[in-house]
């Protein structure tokens, strides 16, 4: 008889990473920006620029609240983000967290993958106010 031991159980971890796409680059250049949570790819050289400026923003602020992208729950994700002036963001947030509420579930409960079918209904019933 094999015997088991149960696993202690530990707060589930979620590797995060923000990928910001730069389409309106005309040239033949190569633009890839990464950083520890973050990778920029593509783009002119002026939204480049900016997908950079808003992924120093992020790195910074996460770096002064000693967590990872990972650790954020929608909430703190969505606030993170309107202080740092990222309204694409800020919106993902609110529309997860709008669907965690819709369906009575808490953000650490659910997989990767009902994390990403949450996103994938533009409809949660979230407003986003700018």
């Amino acid at each position: 008889m094999i015997m088991t031991q149960p696993s202690t159980s530990r707060p589930r971890r979620i590797r995060a990473a923000l990928i910001g796409f730069g389409f309106d680059g005309a040239d033949d250049q190569q633009r890839v920006t990464r950083s520890a949570q973050c990778l920029v790819v593509g783009g002119s050289p002026e939204t480049h620029d900016e997908l950079r400026e808003a992924m120093t923003r992020l790195e910074i602020e996460l770096d002064e609240m000693q967590q990872d992208l990972g650790d954020l729950n929608p909430d703190e994700l969505a606030e993170l983000a309107f202080r740092i002036d990222l309204p694409e963001l800020h919106h993902i947030a609110v529309r997860l967290d709008a669907g965690l509420d819709l369906q009575g579930r808490e953000f650490e409960d659910l997989t990767v993958e009902e994390l990403t079918a949450l996103l994938s209904f533009e409809d949660t019933g979230a407003t986003v106010e700018t």
